[in-house]
């Protein structure tokens, strides 16, 4: 009977798109605390819901859940997961490299040393983007306004005159006292200060 309903389903989506349809998902909670957002921006139906939907379809075109995915204007390397503990450390499942000529998988080490070089690729790129753009470009304006200056000398030092504005007249800052501190013993035995 499933398999009926799940075809009357189909075939009612495609006779009718612009009917609603419900979604149930029961799920741990640690598990929808994370999901749940996610599922909701999947399903907006929008521009960003669009974005969403495009950006993670290729989650579906391997048989392990894609770690990483980059893209390059003719070739692909997707880091695969789960990941896999490793000593102390945690390595990648493998990957799979897809470019024009050939198609190779790679183990956990292999996978995890590209890995690392593709990403020092990525910063070195950005970061060298970045101090060109900021050599064209005059700095921007500061969100914040600097604040007036403060001699820190001068509010630390206990003897420094105030000024009190609303009084309009200057006094010495009282000397500050110093707290003992008081130890006590716990029923364990130990000591804290």
């Amino acid at each position: 009977m499933p398999v009926f309903l799940s075809a009357f389903a189909r075939l009612q989506s495609w006779l009718s798109p612009a009917s609603d349809q419900t979604l149930s998902v029961k799920a741990h909670a640690r598990i929808l605390r994370v999901a749940g957002p996610i599922i909701e921006k999947l399903i907006t139906d929008d521009k960003i819901g669009e974005s969403y939907r495009c950006a993670t379809s290729h989650w579906f075109r391997y048989d392990v859940p894609p770690l990483e995915y980059y893209h390059g204007s003719t070739s692909t390397c997707v880091i695969s997961g789960p990941l896999l503990k490793h000593g102390k450390a945690y390595r990648p499942t493998g990957a799979i490299i897809q470019t024009p000529g050939f198609d190779v998988r790679l183990p956990p080490e292999d996978a995890y040393d590209l890995d690392q070089q593709i990403q020092i690729a990525i910063e070195n790129t950005i970061a060298d983007w970045g101090a060109d753009y900021h050599e064209r470009e005059p700095a921007p304006e500061p969100l914040h306004p600097p604040g007036p200056i403060v001699d820190l000398d001068a509010l630390l030092d206990d003897t420094a005159s105030v000024f009190h504005p609303d009084s309009l007249e200057t006094r010495f800052a009282s000397p500050k006292t110093r707290k003992q501190r008081r130890s006590t013993s716990s029923s364990k035995g130990g000591q804290h200060v």
